[in-house]
């Protein structure tokens, strides 16, 4: 009986205690004192960073206390009255700090801004968005939410015209076309396989037609179907033929006049839509513009066209080609000219960051054009970067409208087990690895990379945070 009373006792006074830490986390700020702020601290930091700001009457109630940290929204994580502490958001790279206090009716008590800026030292890391193995490595295309989902294969992806809601787009050749919704954080299948094989596949400038090339299985001639196109207004659910000719691996619209160019396996060659007028017939045929084969010896390749956003040229890459080439494009006949190196050695493959042909370069599956700030405030004609996955170096490579090649992300401690491949979230350099990158999108305003890989069986993201 001693005991239980004794117990009793202890439980009462727990109960004040709580009681009273209670009232105490609850304790407003008074606004009959002034708000007073003295000092944050630390003076710089990444994402995650954890802040305290120190000063007088600011309450305790941290749901009334709004932290803004370089533009972004800061989590408030606690305030005891005369200190807040928040944790530094992702991309705060406007150094102001604000912080709001609300009153009892939801109005504005003190709003301060800080002399001193907070220094944000931007963090980029590779992560996975969706896989999902067995016990061999192998996978399956399984729809649903991103943590339950699985793709076999990341061949080629697009991102879809941000006015349609956040989506990337997913194919492989004989899967058919999946989407990633961003927004709902979901995979679903658009459509099956449809035609011989999709190798890729782009959206026009607009984003309301989808066009699919045709890997008809014919070299040459205009007799089977090389380009199919697809509305968004009827779900991508029907293909009609968009042109006739040899089979075709990627295609391009070009964003002001619309014309279709499209590659085929013999020599490399790329076509021109509707390029030449058969007079037997009185049908337009596509129209060779040039051929790989006129810069290097090649029976036939199967060319990948990468559109520059202001349509003055495109970039061409592939698995069998060493090299990135530009083509530029003249508005007047409406044609893309002769090709010329711009990064990498056509007859020589390899690895190696560099300028122009010193580079060396080994798959360039795919690509996109980057938009970077620092070109638009020096005033630079070209603003853009171009990001490409490298199927072979299983790495992510950045090209400068200069033909200047880094290493972006991937290929980390090869001297750990002298591999440059594998599956490794992390640091860019220091810790990330790829296993065959092949598909690329990037989302401008989240300013995030999404990597879809073969061997990994996987879509992973680059992310400034």
């Amino acid at each position: 009986m001693k005991h239980f009373f004794s117990a009793l006792a202890c439980c009462c006074c727990l109960c004040l205690l709580s009681c009273s830490e209670n009232e105490k986390n609850t304790a407003k700020c008074d606004p009959s004192r002034p708000v007073v702020f003295t000092d944050f601290s630390p003076k710089e930091g990444s994402v995650r960073t954890r802040l305290y700001i120190t000063g007088d009457n600011f309450g305790n109630d941290a749901s009334r206390i709004h932290v803004n940290v370089g533009g972004k929204e800061a989590k408030v994580i606690g305030a005891n009255g005369k200190e807040i502490y928040c944790m530094v958001p992702k991309r705060s790279y406007d150094g102001n700090i604000t912080v709001k206090i609300d009153g009892d009716n939801g109005e504005t008590i003190t709003d301060f801004t800080f002399e001193d800026e907070f220094t944000y030292h931007a963090k980029q890391t590779v992560g996975t968005l969706i896989r999902k193995v067995d016990e061999n490595g192998n996978s399956s295309w399984i729809e649903g939410p991103f943590e339950k989902a699985a793709i076999a294969s990341g061949d080629w992806m697009v991102m879809g015209h941000p006015k349609y809601g956040k989506k990337a787009y997913l194919g492989s050749w004989h899967d058919g076309l999946y989407v990633l919704d961003m927004e709902t954080e979901t995979l679903s299948k658009l459509f099956g396989n449809m035609h011989s094989k999709m190798e890729s596949f782009t959206f026009t400038s607009e984003g309301d037609t989808l066009l699919i090339p045709d890997d008809n299985g014919k070299g040459e001639g205009n007799e089977r179907p090389t380009v199919y196109y697809a509305l968004r207004s009827e779900g991508f659910r029907k293909h009609r033929v968009y042109c006739y000719g040899p089979c075709s691996y990627s295609c391009v619209s070009h964003p002001d006049d619309h014309t279709l160019f499209f590659t085929s396996w013999k020599e490399g060659g790329v076509w021109k839509k509707d390029g030449t007028y058969d007079a037997t017939n009185g049908k337009w045929i596509p129209k060779l513009c040039f051929k790989l084969s006129t810069l290097v010896q090649v029976d036939g390749s199967n060319l990948h066209l990468v559109m520059h956003p202001s349509g003055k040229y495109m970039y061409i890459v592939g698995e069998k080609v060493s090299a990135i080439l530009r083509s530029d494009y003249d508005f007047d006949k409406k044609e893309f000219t002769t090709p010329r190196v711009i990064a990498g050695h056509l007859s020589q493959n390899g690895y190696a960051d560099g300028v122009g042909e010193s580079a060396r370069l080994d798959a360039i599956f795919q690509g996109v054009f980057v938009k970077n700030r620092e070109y638009e405030e020096a005033g630079k004609e070209d603003v853009y970067d171009f990001y490409a996955t490298e199927k072979w170096n299983c790495c992510v490579r950045k090209v400068t409208p200069e033909g200047v090649v880094t290493t972006y992300a991937g290929r980390s401690n090869i001297t750990a087990d002298g591999k440059h491949y594998g599956y490794v979230d992390g640091d860019l350099r220091k810790e990330a690895r790829f296993n065959q990158s092949t598909g690329i999108g990037y989302d401008e305003d989240t300013e995030t990379f999404y990597v879809g890989e073969v061997e990994n069986h996987s879509v992973r993201y680059i992310t400034t945070e």
